[in-house]
């Protein structure tokens, strides 16, 4: 439905990897937006538009496939319904952080697609690791316990998704000896992630050395609004942090507690989530409950 209330001064969000799911194109096909996965399919060589549609889902699940169907769909909601925006600052969860990149004008849309492709890419031939979600503890808690796992094998946090949802990266052994120590610690859930590696976390640093390489090689712009990092303190301008940023993220965990709360020092008052499905949103809320949020979504706003 559409509305015709107009956004200024908003912070506009793009998720990562994990919304993707046949039909998730859908909200885009047969708009003026479609074009944006025409031009991904020739880049990545296969159609892009018909995996986002029908999958098969394990295809539309892999990592190499999965990233630039993110990047493509949100890039183009984003397209339909720009008009109505003037944020004040973009921000992205991991991958999400390159389509708001994108959005800020940092590359060009078909240089995006080359950077989720290899990203991507790199990110399948990750070594042997994993994700787990721990719930109920915070950030702090779960840092001590990642210490004491280190006993038995490697883990660290990757991801700050709320104040009571922290996910963690690292081999099986550290995994393993993690979860044990967050269940004694009094953990509501300890979840293992359907992921290919322990991303975001220093076991990607031969995949960040390699994706530095192609990031060099890009024709990198300043941004015409701010990028708020990763890292939930740099706002990226210039075309060097655009640059440094890509390369750290793989590597570096996802603040996005303290991205949130950044918003409130801001002055701003509105989250926008450019998304097929609510998943930033419901993070947010438990950061920052009085933002008010928006769902952009359906070829429009929700």
């Amino acid at each position: 439905m559409q509305m015709a209330k107009t956004f200024a001064g908003t912070a506009v969000a793009f998720p990562g990897q994990g919304i993707q799911r046949p039909g998730m194109a859908e909200q885009v096909k047969g708009t003026t937006a479609w074009r944006f996965f025409e031009e991904a399919s020739d880049i990545l060589g296969y159609d892009l538009g018909t995996l986002c549609l029908e999958g098969p889902e394990e295809m539309l699940n892999n990592t190499q496939h999965a990233q630039p169907a993110v990047f493509v769909t949100c890039f183009a909601l984003w397209e339909l319904a720009k008009e109505r925006f003037e944020p004040r600052v973009f921000l992205g969860h991991s991958l999400g952080e390159i389509t708001a990149l994108g959005a800020a004008g940092a590359f060009d849309f078909a240089d995006g697609v080359r950077l989720t492709k290899v990203r991507g890419q790199l990110m399948a031939q990750a070594p042997k690791g994993g994700m787990t979600a721990v719930i109920g503890l915070d950030a702090d808690a779960v840092r001590i316990l990642c210490a004491e796992a280190a006993q038995s094998g490697f883990v660290q946090v990757a991801n700050e998704n709320s104040p009571s949802q922290t996910v963690v990266s690292g081999d099986l052994a550290g995994l393993e000896a993690l979860a044990e120590l967050a269940r004694a610690k009094g953990a509501k859930r300890v979840v293992p992630l359907n992921v290919s590696g322990p991303f975001h976390s220093r076991l990607m640093g031969s995949a960040a050395e390699e994706f530095a390489q192609v990031v060099e090689k890009l024709s990198i712009s300043a941004c015409r609004t701010p990028v708020l990092s990763n890292d939930g303190e740099t706002m990226i301008m210039e075309a060097g942090t655009v640059k440094s940023r890509l390369t750290a993220a793989m590597t570096e965990p996802v603040r996005f507690t303290a991205m949130v709360q950044r918003l409130r020092g801001l002055g701003i008052t509105e989250f926008a989530e450019v998304s097929p499905a609510n998943l930033l949103i419901s993070l947010a809320r438990r950061i920052e409950p009085q933002l008010q949020f928006t769902l952009v979504s359906e070829g429009g706003i929700m």
